[in-house]
Order: structure tokens, then sequence, then C-alpha cells
């Protein structure tokens, strides 16, 4: 496929002079930039944001009633579920 796009006159005159340099041409450097643009997308971030423990809050935690003291799993399974179990 043709595509036609503008660039900077002066970056156009950088790349190609590099590109002559290398014995390329602009159109190779372009799909090859473009190929690896594509592979970097597809590859899982390995960014992750920090966590700020101090003020975390757990994404449940508005189901946890503020009386219990108890964080084990159990102790949290309970009492998040006994909302559900209890008649209306």
């Amino acid at each position: 496929m043709k595509a036609t796009f503008q660039i900077p006159d002066e970056l156009y005159r950088e790349v190609k002079a590099e590109t002559a340099r290398e014995g390329r041409t602009v159109r190779d450097v372009a799909i090859s930039l473009f190929q690896q643009w594509l592979r970097q997308k597809k590859q899982p971030s390995s960014l992750a944001s920090p966590v700020d423990w101090e003020n975390f809050q757990p994404p449940l935690c508005h189901l946890v009633p503020d009386e219990v003291t108890d964080h084990s799993t159990d102790s949290m399974r309970k009492a998040t579920t006994r909302q559900w179990n209890e008649p209306s």
C-alpha cells in the first residue's frame, strides 16, 4: 500500500542523509520503525504503577463492616457474605 504523509523538511533531510550513509532507503527505515512500534504495543507493559500501601483501599473494603477487626481470610469472607445470607 502506498501512503503519503508530511514531515518537517529538516527531519526528512536528516533521515534521508542517514539512510544514504547506511545504504538503506527511507521506505525501509519507515517500515522497520512501524514494525518496531507495533511490536512494542503488543508487549505487556513492565512499568506498573507503584502502589501507595499507606493509603491503599482494597476494592471490596466497602463491604466489610467497620466493627470487623479480625482481617483473616475466613473472618473477612464471613463478614462480607453475612449480609447476603441474612433474610431481608
